[in-house]
């Protein structure tokens, strides 16, 4: 949830989902299904949110970033 430090606060929630999809034969095996990351509203623009490493079934490193 995304709250504000207003008077009165408002809020809100946004849920991103993201899909990867792999065409090469050793799919990445990630840690965690779900992830919950908190974002100050006054982050900017490219700012880096959350990292993700995952090992491929080759034992390859892949990074993925938000």
């Amino acid at each position: 949830m995304a709250k504000d430090k207003g008077s009165p606060a408002l809020n809100s929630t946004a849920v991103v989902t993201l899909n990867v999809f792999d065409n090469q034969p050793f799919a990445p095996r990630f840690n965690e299904s779900s992830v919950s990351i908190s974002v100050l509203e006054n982050t900017g623009v490219d700012y880096l949110i959350y990292t993700a490493t995952v090992l491929e079934s080759s034992g390859k490193l892949i990074d993925y970033t938000i």
